[in-house]
């Protein structure tokens, strides 16, 4: 299955500078690749939630449905807390 970003040759980097709880996910929610396969993460806060995604082109999928990728995060934030 080709990436979401295939073919982009542009790296954009959102605010990364955010005071929201932190995106845990080595995974991006939306396409599920690796988080950095395809340069620095597009990183931005949603509701007080860090939300890092492979890329950009990735945004509008979750502007769609935002609540259905913020579970995934929280849920590996639960996960991560269990492990300490």
């Amino acid at each position: 299955m080709p990436s979401c970003c295939s073919g982009v040759g542009i790296t954009i980097v959102a605010d990364t500078n955010t005071n929201a709880v932190p995106d845990l996910l080595k995974t991006c929610p939306v396409s599920g690749d690796k988080l950095g396969e395809m340069g620095e993460p597009y990183v931005f806060a949603y509701q007080g939630q860090e939300v890092k995604l492979c890329c950009k082109s990735c945004k509008p999928d979750f502007d769609q449905n935002p609540d259905k990728y913020i579970k995934l995060i929280r849920a590996a934030d639960k996960k991560s807390a269990k492990k300490n």
